[in-house]
């Protein structure tokens, strides 16, 4: 299931507009959100535990680009 983090994070982050909200909305509403934005990740339904890794990933990337900038 992990497997597909990487490509649940491609996904969200091109969708328009969806870094920014990320960034703007509650810690405890990120999983919502990215289950809004991304409902399939290479046909497997988005699900609690994939949502919360991708929130992750996402934070991840967005410190990393924080770090670099």
């Amino acid at each position: 299931m992990f497997i597909l983090v990487p490509l649940c994070v491609t996904q969200f982050s091109a969708s328009d507009g969806a870094i920014a909200r990320f960034k703007t909305t509650s810690v405890y509403s990120k999983e919502s959100l990215v289950s809004e934005v991304v409902r399939n990740v290479a046909s497997t339904s988005m699900d609690y535990s994939l949502a919360r890794a991708c929130v992750s990933a996402i934070d991840l990337e967005l410190a990393k680009a924080a770090t670099k900038s």
